[in-house]
């Protein structure tokens, strides 16, 4: 594990700040590929050209609203998302890992808000298509935290009532970035898990995976077996951390029920305090300006 690298952002109402503490294990990423079978013929590629239906522009005010700063390069809260991306893409490179679960011990810690913001900030790049899935099935939030109407979504996917991953895609105008939303389920989510639709979906993203990067937006680890199941597929997960509310059992506690999946990190979450501001980077310096609006 390396030192904590803190990283302050400073979102509206919350005052937030990411620790990202640590390589994961010094294994080889676990395997998440399903057995063979039929995969849709959709690609990435065929998204980012057009190929699907639903399209999104995000709204300014509702990314305000909800705290989403990474979509603008030059908003000064998005710097802690720009230093993570690069920590985050770093260590994709050197365990091999292309899909990923952002999950945490508990409800309330920022994954989801985390997820979007990290997703938005590699997309911003240019370099690489994202993935942004939805699998919280419970509690889902990423369609209406970015404001997007959802017409279909993953969990009809998984119920069986859409007829094709195809119509749960949301692709972002301006950006290499689909979403996979969902709509949640009143249902046990579990079940929707263990079906052979969601089997069809895990190969659908592990081959977008070749030329992709997947986020998944997990459920909390405590809240029931759904993110136990779903890193069966991915290749590791990141941890939310809030600080002053998760504990460091409720840290090893989750880690020991995601084995044997490897933990590419963690991030602190809600932290009072960082190392920004001692380089100069704090309001009014000069890295402050850099980020203002002409």
């Amino acid at each position: 594990m390396s030192g904590p690298l803190g990283l302050d952002a400073d979102l509206g109402r919350r005052s937030t700040t990411f620790s990202a503490v640590g390589e994961g294990g010094d294994g080889s990423a676990f395997d998440g590929h399903e057995k063979a079978g039929t995969t849709p013929n959709m690609t990435v590629n065929d998204i980012m050209g057009g190929a699907v239906a639903n399209r999104f522009t995000p709204d300014p005010d509702v990314l305000e609203a909800n705290h989403i700063v990474a979509f603008d390069s030059r908003d000064l809260r998005s710097r802690p998302f720009n230093l993570m991306r690069t920590r985050f893409m770093k260590q994709l490179e050197l365990q091999k890992m292309r899909m990923v679960g952002i999950t945490s011990p508990a409800p309330t810690a920022g994954k989801s808000l985390l997820s979007i913001n990290l997703a938005a900030a590699i997309a911003r790049l240019k370099d690489v298509p994202v993935i942004l899935a939805d699998l919280d099935l419970r509690r889902g939030s990423v369609a209406e935290t970015l404001g997007m109407t959802v017409n279909s979504g993953v969990t009809r996917y998984l119920e069986g009532t859409s007829g094709s991953i195809e119509e749960s895609l949301v692709s972002v105008e301006g950006l290499p970035l689909v979403v996979l939303p969902a709509k949640p389920t009143t249902g046990d989510s579990s079940v929707l898990l263990s079906g052979d639709h969601y089997a069809n979906l895990m190969r659908w993203l592990r081959a977008q995976a070749e030329t992709a990067i997947v986020i998944v937006d997990l459920p909390p680890v405590f809240a029931n077996d759904d993110a136990m199941i779903l890193m069966e597929s991915l290749d590791g997960y990141v941890m939310v951390v809030e600080s002053g509310k998760t504990t460091a059992r409720q840290v090893r506690d989750a880690i020991d029920l995601l084995k044997p999946a490897v933990p590419l990190g963690t991030v602190l979450n809600r932290y009072k305090g960082g190392v920004l501001d001692s380089y100069g980077y704090g309001s009014g310096g000069a890295y402050s300006r850099y980020y203002d609006h002409s």
